[in-house]
């Protein structure tokens, strides 16, 4: 069942309920009112009949036998609906009524509605004056109370009252249903603005509602298809920068192989000819000794190679002696650069990729710094928790500015790998147009906080990867 259909059904049986308490309400009162008026015409009729039976006690010479003699005129009282009158003689003739002018309505009201004014049985009983002239018993004089006049004009008014209610409830349910239909018609125009997002159409943009409550739907709306849809756009350039990098990395690799070990295997095979086709033993020691030379030179340039794919301190020694190891080997190399590093002891168990992960951040990090920071200072802090480790890097460099985004891969694939692993990364940088000042290393530069689970739920990642 849709919303528009439940609050139209909402409002019908509210209005439903509306009106059958005004009809009950209605015909309460106007039972009560013809009650009370019945019995005030009863009580008024009697007391002027009263009057006309004391007149007439003085004179009674209207007793003959004449059945044609109006006694108490009763012919001229037809215009009282509410009260039936009856003068019987002694004999139980009826010799007056009020009834013999008086036009019955036209429309009698149905028995339930007559039923539902309650009036039958309700104290309207008849009233019986005995007419006595000179201690002699003449005849009797009935007024019976007669309410069938007055419920036939509240029913027409009821019947009125019905056919306006009946109009007003289909105006106000039409009335209702535009209202709500109109209101609810731009969510046609959410649903199809989803479906196009569920087929990966992330363009679409919903236009401003004129309903506040929708409105704030539609900007909710388009936030989220903007973000959305710079994340797909990220991906795929991070998909097409993945395949440049796995490219040039085996592009080095065949040049380093082809060039180095080429080399060496060549040198090889020159000293190894001259073994087998030299006749002095002299000579063959010479030639196994640059064998043996350019054996171990490849076994480094191998080692080095490897070095590059997998660190192999990391699956020997662990995070904490490799990030030491790592950064001992960039102090080599950046000895302009004071390191202040604080590496916790016992890291303790890591799933592998998050250990890989915080590798390729701190060596990330320590390659952007000496590319581009033209830093003075680094600060590098790893601790860890029962459920997380936390690194923190931090230098008085130039700094960068976060509003430009790089086509580099190595910010954006460190925010992929700490975000699959369902980690968090904070970055504030100081970006400074010039040279980094002397001791203003709070103020300015880069600071890089990562916090990693050790244990990430359900994390799919390739450790083999370079940032």
């Amino acid at each position: 069942m849709s919303l528009q259909l439940k609050l139209n059904l909402i409002i019908t049986g509210l209005l439903l309920m509306l009106l059958s308490a005004s009809a009950v309400l209605i015909v309460k009162n106007a039972s009560e009112d013809v009650r009370a008026e019945v019995t005030s015409t009863a009580n008024l009729a009697l007391h002027l009949l009263d009057a006309e039976i004391l007149h007439y006690s003085t004179d009674f010479g209207w007793i003959n036998n004449s059945t044609k003699a109006s006694v108490f005129r009763l012919n001229e009282l037809g215009n009282i609906r509410h009260l039936k009158i009856e003068f019987f003689d002694i004999n139980g003739r009826l010799r007056e009524s009020n009834r013999s002018s008086l036009v019955p309505p036209d429309d009698s009201p149905p028995d339930w509605f007559v039923n539902a004014m309650g009036l039958k049985d309700a104290g309207l009983e008849r009233q019986v004056r005995n007419i006595i002239l000179s201690g002699r018993y003449v005849g009797e004089l009935v007024v019976t109370p007669d309410p069938s006049y007055e419920i036939a004009e509240v029913w027409d008014d009821t019947v009125g009252l019905i056919g306006m209610a009946g109009i007003f409830f289909i105006l106000i349910n039409l009335l209702v249903y535009f209202a709500v239909r109109y209101t609810f018609r731009p969510v046609n125009r959410i649903i199809e603005a989803l479906t196009q997002m569920e087929n990966g159409q992330f363009s679409n943009r919903l236009p401003e509602f004129k309903q506040v409550e929708l409105n704030a739907i539609g900007k909710k709306f388009n936030a989220m298809a903007d973000n959305l849809q710079k994340s797909t756009q990220s991906n795929h350039r991070l998909t097409q920068q993945i395949i440049r990098l796995q490219e040039d990395e085996r592009k080095n690799l065949a040049r380093d192989i082809h060039d180095e070990i080429g080399q060496y295997l060549t040198a090889i095979h020159v000293d190894a000819s001259a073994i087998l086709n030299g006749k002095k033993l002299s000579l063959a020691k010479e030639s196994a000794k640059a064998i043996s030379s350019v054996t171990h030179q490849m076994m480094d340039m191998v080692h080095e190679i490897l070095q590059h794919l997998r660190p192999r301190t990391l699956d020997e020694l662990g995070l904490g002696l490799a990030l030491g190891e790592l950064i001992h080997h960039w102090r080599q190399r950046c000895r302009q650069i004071t390191v202040i590093h604080s590496i916790a002891k016992d890291i303790g168990p890591l799933d592998e990729a998050v250990s890989i992960t915080a590798y390729r951040v701190v060596q990330e990090c320590l390659t952007n710094i000496a590319k581009h920071a033209k830093a003075h200072r680094v600060v590098i802090n790893v601790r860890r928790d029962e459920q997380f480790i936390y690194l923190h890097i931090e230098d008085d460099g130039l700094g960068f500015d976060q509003n430009h985004h790089s086509q580099g891969y190595g910010l954006a694939g460190m925010r992929e790998r700490i975000q699959g692993l369902m980690g968090e990364i904070a970055i504030e940088s100081n970006f400074i147009q010039g040279e980094t000042l002397q001791n203003t290393f709070v103020q300015h530069g880069t600071k890089i906080s990562v916090k990693l689970p050790k244990q990430p739920p359900n994390a799919v990642m390739d450790t083999k990867g370079a940032l």
